[in-house]
Protein backbone atom coordinates (compact mmCIF):
# COMPACT_ATOMS: atom_id res chain seq x y z
CA UNK A 1 0.00 0.00 0.00
CA UNK A 2 2.77 2.44 0.92
CA UNK A 3 4.65 1.50 -2.24
CA UNK A 4 1.64 2.40 -4.35
CA UNK A 5 1.18 5.63 -2.42
CA UNK A 6 4.74 6.82 -3.08
CA UNK A 7 5.17 5.36 -6.57
CA UNK A 8 5.02 8.05 -9.25
CA UNK A 9 4.54 5.74 -12.27
CA UNK A 10 6.26 8.17 -14.62
CA UNK A 11 7.57 6.94 -17.96
CA UNK A 12 11.26 7.79 -18.29
CA UNK A 13 11.55 7.30 -22.07
CA UNK A 14 11.37 11.01 -22.84
CA UNK A 15 13.51 12.14 -19.90
CA UNK A 16 17.19 13.04 -20.12
CA UNK A 17 18.96 11.23 -17.29
CA UNK A 18 21.85 13.70 -17.13
CA UNK A 19 19.47 16.59 -16.54
CA UNK A 20 17.64 14.55 -13.90
CA UNK A 21 20.99 14.11 -12.14
CA UNK A 22 21.59 17.87 -12.19
CA UNK A 23 18.14 18.60 -10.80
CA UNK A 24 18.45 15.94 -8.11
CA UNK A 25 21.92 17.14 -7.09
CA UNK A 26 20.71 20.74 -6.93
CA UNK A 27 17.79 20.00 -4.61
CA UNK A 28 19.84 17.62 -2.43
CA UNK A 29 22.45 20.37 -1.92
CA UNK A 30 19.73 22.86 -0.97
CA UNK A 31 17.92 20.51 1.42
CA UNK A 32 21.21 19.30 2.92
CA UNK A 33 22.14 22.88 3.80
CA UNK A 34 18.80 23.35 5.57
CA UNK A 35 19.08 19.97 7.32
CA UNK A 36 22.08 21.20 9.33
CA UNK A 37 19.76 23.64 11.12
CA UNK A 38 18.48 20.67 13.13
CA UNK A 39 21.92 20.13 14.68
CA UNK A 40 22.00 23.61 16.24
CA UNK A 41 25.24 24.18 18.16
CA UNK A 42 26.32 20.58 17.57
CA UNK A 43 27.02 21.28 13.90
CA UNK A 44 30.76 21.92 13.56
CA UNK A 45 30.79 22.24 9.78
CA UNK A 46 31.91 19.57 7.33
CA UNK A 47 34.79 20.50 5.04
CA UNK A 48 33.16 18.84 2.03
CA UNK A 49 30.20 21.18 2.44
CA UNK A 50 32.47 24.02 1.36
CA UNK A 51 33.27 22.27 -1.90
CA UNK A 52 29.62 21.90 -2.88
CA UNK A 53 28.34 24.24 -5.59
CA UNK A 54 25.41 26.54 -4.94
CA UNK A 55 22.34 24.38 -5.51
CA UNK A 56 20.11 27.37 -6.25
CA UNK A 57 22.49 28.65 -8.95
CA UNK A 58 22.48 25.19 -10.49
CA UNK A 59 18.69 25.32 -10.57
CA UNK A 60 18.84 28.70 -12.29
CA UNK A 61 21.14 27.45 -15.05
CA UNK A 62 19.19 24.22 -15.56
CA UNK A 63 15.90 26.12 -15.67
CA UNK A 64 17.33 28.61 -18.14
CA UNK A 65 18.54 25.78 -20.37
CA UNK A 66 15.14 24.08 -20.44
CA UNK A 67 12.99 27.20 -20.64
CA UNK A 68 15.35 28.92 -23.07
CA UNK A 69 15.19 25.92 -25.37
CA UNK A 70 11.39 26.01 -25.33
CA UNK A 71 11.36 29.75 -26.09
CA UNK A 72 13.86 29.42 -28.95
CA UNK A 73 12.04 26.48 -30.54
CA UNK A 74 8.67 28.22 -30.25
CA UNK A 75 10.08 31.37 -31.84
CA UNK A 76 11.67 29.45 -34.71
CA UNK A 77 8.61 27.28 -35.35
CA UNK A 78 6.30 30.27 -35.57
CA UNK A 79 8.90 32.38 -37.41
CA UNK A 80 7.68 35.40 -35.48
CA UNK A 81 7.07 36.54 -31.92
CA UNK A 82 3.56 37.72 -31.13
CA UNK A 83 1.20 37.98 -28.18
CA UNK A 84 -0.15 34.45 -28.73
CA UNK A 85 3.30 32.91 -28.37
CA UNK A 86 3.97 35.07 -25.31
CA UNK A 87 0.70 34.22 -23.57
CA UNK A 88 1.06 30.52 -24.31
CA UNK A 89 4.61 30.55 -22.92
CA UNK A 90 3.46 32.25 -19.71
CA UNK A 91 0.41 29.99 -19.36
CA UNK A 92 2.50 26.85 -19.51
CA UNK A 93 5.17 28.21 -17.11
CA UNK A 94 2.62 29.41 -14.58
CA UNK A 95 0.61 26.18 -14.62
CA UNK A 96 3.87 24.49 -13.70
CA UNK A 97 4.88 26.78 -10.81
CA UNK A 98 2.04 28.88 -9.43
CA UNK A 99 -0.52 26.33 -8.13
CA UNK A 100 2.01 24.50 -5.93
CA UNK A 101 3.47 27.77 -4.68
CA UNK A 102 0.10 29.33 -3.86
CA UNK A 103 -1.06 26.16 -2.10
CA UNK A 104 1.99 26.08 0.19
CA UNK A 105 2.04 29.85 0.73
CA UNK A 106 -1.64 30.00 1.65
CA UNK A 107 -1.28 26.94 3.86
CA UNK A 108 1.57 28.58 5.79
CA UNK A 109 -0.44 31.75 6.30
CA UNK A 110 -3.51 29.86 7.51
CA UNK A 111 -1.38 27.70 9.82
CA UNK A 112 0.33 30.76 11.32
CA UNK A 113 -3.03 32.43 11.96
CA UNK A 114 -4.54 29.30 13.52
CA UNK A 115 -1.52 28.77 15.77
CA UNK A 116 -1.68 32.38 16.94
CA UNK A 117 -5.42 32.07 17.58
CA UNK A 118 -5.02 28.84 19.58
CA UNK A 119 -2.11 30.13 21.66
CA UNK A 120 -3.58 33.57 22.23
CA UNK A 121 -0.34 35.14 21.04
CA UNK A 122 0.12 37.73 18.33
CA UNK A 123 0.71 36.18 14.91
CA UNK A 124 4.22 36.60 13.51
CA UNK A 125 3.28 37.18 9.89
CA UNK A 126 4.45 40.28 7.98
CA UNK A 127 1.89 43.06 7.60
CA UNK A 128 -0.82 42.66 4.97
CA UNK A 129 0.92 44.74 2.32
CA UNK A 130 4.14 42.73 2.47
CA UNK A 131 2.23 39.45 2.65
CA UNK A 132 0.18 40.33 -0.43
CA UNK A 133 3.43 40.92 -2.27
CA UNK A 134 4.27 37.23 -1.97
CA UNK A 135 1.39 36.45 -4.33
CA UNK A 136 2.93 38.71 -6.98
CA UNK A 137 6.57 37.71 -6.33
CA UNK A 138 7.61 41.17 -5.18
CA UNK A 139 8.70 40.11 -1.68
CA UNK A 140 12.32 40.57 -2.77
CA UNK A 141 11.95 42.70 -5.88
CA UNK A 142 14.24 45.53 -4.77
CA UNK A 143 15.36 44.43 -1.29
CA UNK A 144 16.10 41.18 0.49
CA UNK A 145 13.19 38.88 1.29
CA UNK A 146 11.51 39.18 4.74
CA UNK A 147 11.89 36.41 7.34
CA UNK A 148 8.59 34.80 6.38
CA UNK A 149 8.98 31.98 3.79
CA UNK A 150 12.44 33.36 2.92
CA UNK A 151 13.42 30.54 0.55
CA UNK A 152 11.04 31.99 -2.06
CA UNK A 153 13.63 34.62 -3.00
CA UNK A 154 14.92 32.31 -5.74
CA UNK A 155 11.46 31.48 -7.08
CA UNK A 156 10.68 35.20 -7.37
CA UNK A 157 13.88 35.72 -9.39
CA UNK A 158 12.95 32.84 -11.67
CA UNK A 159 9.37 34.01 -12.18
CA UNK A 160 10.48 37.54 -13.06
CA UNK A 161 13.01 36.07 -15.47
CA UNK A 162 10.16 34.20 -17.16
CA UNK A 163 8.46 37.56 -17.60
CA UNK A 164 11.38 39.73 -18.67
CA UNK A 165 13.25 37.38 -21.02
CA UNK A 166 10.37 36.79 -23.48
CA UNK A 167 9.39 40.46 -23.27
CA UNK A 168 12.92 41.45 -24.25
CA UNK A 169 12.85 38.90 -27.08
CA UNK A 170 9.50 40.28 -28.28
CA UNK A 171 10.90 43.82 -28.23
CA UNK A 172 14.07 42.80 -30.05
CA UNK A 173 12.02 40.98 -32.67
CA UNK A 174 9.92 44.06 -33.33
CA UNK A 175 12.97 46.32 -33.54
CA UNK A 176 15.41 44.09 -35.39
CA UNK A 177 13.51 41.49 -37.44
CA UNK A 178 13.87 43.52 -40.63
CA UNK A 179 17.67 43.55 -40.32
CA UNK A 180 18.70 40.45 -38.35
CA UNK A 181 17.92 36.73 -38.51
CA UNK A 182 16.00 35.12 -35.69
CA UNK A 183 19.17 33.40 -34.53
CA UNK A 184 20.94 36.73 -34.09
CA UNK A 185 17.91 38.29 -32.43
CA UNK A 186 17.95 35.48 -29.86
CA UNK A 187 21.65 36.07 -29.20
CA UNK A 188 21.16 39.84 -28.88
CA UNK A 189 18.34 39.18 -26.40
CA UNK A 190 20.45 36.89 -24.21
CA UNK A 191 23.44 39.25 -24.23
CA UNK A 192 21.21 42.26 -23.54
CA UNK A 193 19.86 40.62 -20.38
CA UNK A 194 23.27 39.37 -19.20
CA UNK A 195 25.24 42.54 -19.95
CA UNK A 196 22.45 44.85 -18.80
CA UNK A 197 22.01 43.14 -15.46
CA UNK A 198 25.75 42.97 -14.83
CA UNK A 199 26.16 46.67 -15.62
CA UNK A 200 23.30 47.55 -13.29
CA UNK A 201 24.80 45.40 -10.54
CA UNK A 202 28.26 46.87 -11.10
CA UNK A 203 27.23 50.53 -11.02
CA UNK A 204 24.89 49.93 -8.06
CA UNK A 205 27.72 48.15 -6.21
CA UNK A 206 30.33 50.92 -6.64
CA UNK A 207 28.00 53.54 -5.19
CA UNK A 208 27.83 51.82 -1.78
CA UNK A 209 30.87 51.56 0.53
CA UNK A 210 32.53 48.14 0.76
CA UNK A 211 31.93 48.25 4.52
CA UNK A 212 28.24 47.62 3.79
CA UNK A 213 29.10 44.03 2.77
CA UNK A 214 27.70 41.96 -0.09
CA UNK A 215 24.36 43.85 -0.06
CA UNK A 216 22.30 40.68 -0.45
CA UNK A 217 22.46 40.97 -4.24
CA UNK A 218 22.24 37.18 -4.56
CA UNK A 219 18.62 37.26 -3.43
CA UNK A 220 17.20 40.42 -5.02
CA UNK A 221 15.20 40.26 -8.26
CA UNK A 222 16.53 43.47 -9.82
CA UNK A 223 20.15 42.39 -9.37
CA UNK A 224 19.62 38.80 -10.59
CA UNK A 225 17.60 39.07 -13.79
CA UNK A 226 20.51 37.42 -15.56
CA UNK A 227 20.33 34.33 -13.33
CA UNK A 228 18.72 31.96 -15.84
CA UNK A 229 20.29 33.59 -18.93
CA UNK A 230 23.51 31.57 -18.68
CA UNK A 231 21.42 28.44 -19.12
CA UNK A 232 19.56 30.13 -21.99
CA UNK A 233 22.93 30.78 -23.62
CA UNK A 234 23.61 27.04 -23.43
CA UNK A 235 20.20 26.40 -25.03
CA UNK A 236 21.14 28.81 -27.81
CA UNK A 237 24.29 26.79 -28.53
CA UNK A 238 22.36 23.51 -28.51
CA UNK A 239 19.64 24.68 -30.86
CA UNK A 240 21.72 26.63 -33.38
CA UNK A 241 24.99 24.65 -33.32
CA UNK A 242 23.84 21.04 -32.87
CA UNK A 243 26.90 19.35 -34.40
CA UNK A 244 29.27 21.16 -32.07
CA UNK A 245 26.91 20.49 -29.16
CA UNK A 246 26.99 16.75 -29.83
CA UNK A 247 30.80 16.55 -30.11
CA UNK A 248 31.64 14.02 -27.40
CA UNK A 249 35.27 15.07 -27.05
CA UNK A 250 34.28 18.70 -26.58
CA UNK A 251 31.53 17.69 -24.14
CA UNK A 252 34.03 15.90 -21.91
CA UNK A 253 36.50 18.78 -21.95
CA UNK A 254 33.79 21.29 -21.11
CA UNK A 255 32.58 19.05 -18.28
CA UNK A 256 36.04 18.97 -16.70
CA UNK A 257 36.49 22.73 -17.05
CA UNK A 258 32.96 23.43 -15.79
CA UNK A 259 33.31 21.16 -12.74
CA UNK A 260 36.72 22.62 -11.90
CA UNK A 261 35.50 26.21 -12.13
CA UNK A 262 32.30 25.45 -10.22
CA UNK A 263 34.16 23.79 -7.34
CA UNK A 264 36.75 26.58 -7.32
CA UNK A 265 34.04 29.22 -7.16
CA UNK A 266 32.30 27.32 -4.35
CA UNK A 267 35.46 26.96 -2.27
CA UNK A 268 36.82 30.49 -2.78
CA UNK A 269 33.51 31.95 -1.62
CA UNK A 270 33.07 29.63 1.39
CA UNK A 271 33.42 30.73 5.00
CA UNK A 272 36.51 28.48 5.36
CA UNK A 273 38.63 30.87 3.35
CA UNK A 274 37.19 34.19 4.54
CA UNK A 275 39.77 34.51 7.31
CA UNK A 276 42.53 34.23 4.73
CA UNK A 277 41.05 37.13 2.78
CA UNK A 278 40.99 39.21 5.94
CA UNK A 279 44.55 38.33 6.93
CA UNK A 280 45.83 39.03 3.42
CA UNK A 281 43.98 42.34 3.13
CA UNK A 282 41.86 40.99 0.29
CA UNK A 283 38.47 41.14 1.96
CA UNK A 284 37.36 44.41 0.27
CA UNK A 285 38.20 42.93 -3.15
CA UNK A 286 36.38 39.71 -2.25
CA UNK A 287 33.30 41.64 -1.16
CA UNK A 288 33.25 43.61 -4.41
CA UNK A 289 33.65 40.35 -6.36
CA UNK A 290 30.69 38.80 -4.54
CA UNK A 291 28.58 41.87 -5.39
CA UNK A 292 29.40 41.75 -9.07
CA UNK A 293 31.46 39.24 -11.07
CA UNK A 294 30.75 36.16 -8.94
CA UNK A 295 27.32 35.72 -10.53
CA UNK A 296 28.41 35.45 -14.19
CA UNK A 297 31.39 33.30 -13.13
CA UNK A 298 29.22 30.73 -11.35
CA UNK A 299 26.52 30.89 -14.03
CA UNK A 300 28.90 30.36 -16.95
CA UNK A 301 30.86 27.64 -15.14
CA UNK A 302 27.66 25.66 -14.56
CA UNK A 303 26.53 26.28 -18.14
CA UNK A 304 29.67 24.45 -19.31
CA UNK A 305 28.25 21.28 -17.71
CA UNK A 306 25.16 21.32 -19.90
CA UNK A 307 26.46 19.71 -23.15
CA UNK A 308 27.72 16.59 -21.37
CA UNK A 309 24.74 16.22 -19.06
CA UNK A 310 22.27 16.84 -21.89
CA UNK A 311 24.00 14.11 -23.88
CA UNK A 312 23.58 11.59 -21.04
CA UNK A 313 20.22 10.36 -22.31
CA UNK A 314 19.67 7.13 -20.37
CA UNK A 315 20.93 5.34 -17.28
CA UNK A 316 22.92 2.18 -17.88
CA UNK A 317 25.09 -0.24 -15.93
CA UNK A 318 25.33 0.36 -12.19
CA UNK A 319 23.05 3.38 -12.41
CA UNK A 320 20.15 1.24 -13.60
CA UNK A 321 21.05 -2.07 -11.93
CA UNK A 322 20.77 -1.04 -8.27
CA UNK A 323 17.83 1.33 -8.58
CA UNK A 324 20.02 4.44 -8.38
CA UNK A 325 18.56 5.82 -11.60
CA UNK A 326 15.01 5.34 -10.35
CA UNK A 327 15.84 7.16 -7.11
CA UNK A 328 17.48 10.03 -9.00
CA UNK A 329 14.51 10.38 -11.34
CA UNK A 330 12.14 10.30 -8.37
CA UNK A 331 14.00 13.08 -6.57
CA UNK A 332 14.21 15.06 -9.80
CA UNK A 333 10.46 14.83 -10.30
CA UNK A 334 9.59 15.94 -6.78
CA UNK A 335 12.35 18.57 -6.59
CA UNK A 336 10.00 21.56 -6.88
CA UNK A 337 7.79 20.23 -4.10
CA UNK A 338 10.91 19.58 -2.01
CA UNK A 339 12.02 23.14 -2.60
CA UNK A 340 8.70 24.53 -1.37
CA UNK A 341 8.28 22.20 1.61
CA UNK A 342 11.70 21.64 3.13
CA UNK A 343 12.64 24.82 5.00
CA UNK A 344 9.66 26.77 6.33
CA UNK A 345 6.87 24.13 6.26
CA UNK A 346 8.94 21.20 7.58
CA UNK A 347 12.12 22.45 9.27
CA UNK A 348 10.99 25.73 10.81
CA UNK A 349 7.37 24.78 11.53
CA UNK A 350 7.85 21.25 12.88
CA UNK A 351 11.42 19.99 13.27
CA UNK A 352 12.70 23.09 15.03
CA UNK A 353 10.03 22.70 17.71
CA UNK A 354 11.90 19.61 18.94
CA UNK A 355 14.68 20.64 21.39
CA UNK A 356 18.19 19.60 20.31
CA UNK A 357 19.50 18.28 23.63
CA UNK A 358 22.41 16.25 22.23
CA UNK A 359 24.24 15.37 19.03
CA UNK A 360 22.26 12.13 18.80
CA UNK A 361 18.96 13.99 19.05
CA UNK A 362 20.22 16.42 16.42
CA UNK A 363 20.95 13.64 13.95
CA UNK A 364 17.60 12.00 14.68
CA UNK A 365 16.00 15.33 13.81
CA UNK A 366 18.00 15.40 10.57
CA UNK A 367 16.75 11.90 9.70
CA UNK A 368 13.15 12.85 10.53
CA UNK A 369 13.51 16.00 8.46
CA UNK A 370 14.68 14.12 5.37
CA UNK A 371 11.98 11.49 5.80
CA UNK A 372 9.21 14.07 6.06
CA UNK A 373 10.52 16.13 3.14
CA UNK A 374 10.75 13.14 0.81
CA UNK A 375 7.39 11.67 1.85
CA UNK A 376 5.39 14.91 1.84
CA UNK A 377 6.98 16.09 -1.41
CA UNK A 378 6.11 12.82 -3.12
CA UNK A 379 2.49 13.09 -1.98
CA UNK A 380 2.26 16.76 -3.00
CA UNK A 381 3.72 16.02 -6.43
CA UNK A 382 1.61 12.95 -7.10
CA UNK A 383 -1.77 14.25 -5.96
CA UNK A 384 -1.54 17.96 -6.72
CA UNK A 385 1.47 19.19 -8.70
CA UNK A 386 1.32 16.53 -11.42
CA UNK A 387 -2.47 16.66 -12.03
CA UNK A 388 -2.45 20.47 -12.16
CA UNK A 389 0.53 20.50 -14.52
CA UNK A 390 -1.22 18.01 -16.80
CA UNK A 391 -4.25 20.32 -16.91
CA UNK A 392 -2.26 22.82 -18.95
CA UNK A 393 -2.22 20.42 -21.90
CA UNK A 394 -5.94 21.08 -22.32
CA UNK A 395 -5.62 24.83 -21.84
CA UNK A 396 -2.54 25.71 -23.88
CA UNK A 397 -0.82 24.79 -27.12
CA UNK A 398 1.91 22.19 -26.91
CA UNK A 399 5.40 23.60 -27.35
CA UNK A 400 7.86 22.15 -29.89
CA UNK A 401 10.43 19.69 -28.55
CA UNK A 402 12.86 19.93 -31.45
CA UNK A 403 14.10 22.75 -33.64
CA UNK A 404 13.14 22.40 -37.31
CA UNK A 405 16.27 21.21 -39.09
CA UNK A 406 15.96 23.62 -42.03
CA UNK A 407 16.22 26.55 -39.62
CA UNK A 408 19.36 25.30 -37.90
CA UNK A 409 22.64 26.85 -39.00
CA UNK A 410 26.20 26.10 -38.02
Amino acid sequence: MLRNLFSLNIATAKRVFGLDIMRAVAIIIVVDAHATIALKDYYSGAFWHHLLPDGVELFFVLSGFLIGGILIRSYEKKATFDHQLLLNFWTRRWFRTLPNYYLVLTGLIVFALLRAWRSGLQQALPDEGILAGYYFFIQNFASYVPDFFPETWSLAIEEWSYITLPLVLWTMHRLLSARLSRQRIVLVTILFVIVGTNLYRFFAAIQIPISAGELGYRGIVLTRLDAISYGVLAAYMKNYFPTTWRNNSLRRRLLIVGLSLTLLAAFTSSIVILKFYGDAGLFPAYTFYKRTFYFPVIGLSMALLMPYMDGWQTATGTWAKFGIARAITHVSLISYSMYLLNLTPVMMTFIERIPTTSLVVGWLKVGLFWGLVLALSTVLFKFFEKPVTELRERLSAKEPTQLISERVSE
